[in-house]
């Protein structure tokens, strides 16, 4: 199978159009019109320059040396004008081709290597082309190209390569700890955003006992704020508020009776700490659930002394 082309009337149409991008179609029905063709190879030159930017070419200083062509380059915030160079790859190998930091501040230097192109999350680098040499030599058809094509587009931004880099690459990544909601990602103001809430009971052996709600945030440091809290008095873990003896707000204030000895919407003091007093009948274990923000802590308490 091959390209369906153009039809040599249908092409002959263009005559005197300028198409994408900005080449004079030179009309051949006219006196001068060589000078509209050399219009056209200089269009087509010079976007062929852009295109050709770090193109792997085949040059005449000896059998094994190769060229790169001059190009623009760009790493975060610096712009580098490449000048090009040559160099030699090695016979009986495949050689990998390719421009790095270094080759890019120089202007003039490649890497050359036979083991492949690194990994560009330890080697940041643009691949050219790779190169098989046999017996001393190689042909134009042995440069293979196609590797460049990855480095004709990218994104502008301050971010270099080594920057992306650090961002994904492994434990230390703050993008790694992010998607692992690992506190390294976090700072401080974003774990004050996220309060938490830890419960912790007392008995007091006399058939009443307490419970501290403290508001925390994600790296488990004491909150210094005001909260709105939920609390209710149950019999099992997560289970329906269940009324008993006094189950009330000592720290800070209750806001709302939801349901008397058993449920409150209370608030904490300026340390986010609420404490509910708990006076039971029987002694027992009983729970405390604590919602914020939606989520729902449990604690529980041992009550003895009755």
């Amino acid at each position: 199978m091959a390209e369906v082309l153009r039809t040599l009337d249908a092409a002959a149409g263009y005559g005197s159009t300028t198409v994408v991008p900005g080449v004079p179609i030179p009309d051949y029905d006219i006196e001068d019109w060589h000078k509209d063709d050399d219009r056209a190879l200089v269009r087509l030159a010079e976007a062929a320059a852009y295109a050709a930017a770090g193109e792997v070419y085949k040059d005449d200083g000896g059998e094994l040396v190769f060229g790169v062509r001059a190009g623009e380059f760009i790493d975060g915030d610096t712009a580098y004008a490449y000048a090009g160079c040559t160099d030699s790859v090695v016979d009986d190998d495949t050689n990998y081709i390719f421009l790095d930091v270094d080759d890019l501040a120089a202007g003039d230097t490649v890497t050359v290597n036979q083991t492949g192109f690194p990994d560009p999350s330890t080697t940041p680098h643009i691949p050219l082309a790779t190169i098989v040499a046999a017996d001393g030599a190689y042909t134009i058809d042995n440069i293979d190209n196609s590797y460049r094509e990855r480095a004709l587009l990218g994104m502008l931004s301050a971010a270099t390569a080594a920057n992306i880099n650090t961002l994904v690459g492994g434990a230390a990544s703050n993008a790694d700890a992010l998607h692992e909601h690992g506190l390294a990602g976090l700072n401080g103001a974003a774990q004050d955003m996220i309060p938490q809430l830890s419960l912790s009971g007392t008995n007091d052996e006399d058939g009443t006992g307490t419970m501290d709600i403290q508001v925390q945030d994600a790296a488990g440091v004491n909150m210094s704020e005001y909260f709105r809290i939920r609390c209710w008095l149950s019999d099992s873990a997560v289970g329906a508020p269940v009324a008993d003896t006094d189950f009330s707000v000592i720290t800070e204030a209750e806001l709302q009776e939801v349901e008397a000895n058993a449920d409150y919407e209370v608030i904490s003091n300026l340390d986010g700490l609420v404490t509910m007093n708990i006076s039971v009948a029987v002694d027992g274990t009983y729970y405390v659930m604590a919602e914020i923000d939606g989520r729902i802590y449990t604690g529980s308490v041992a009550i003895t002394g009755n």
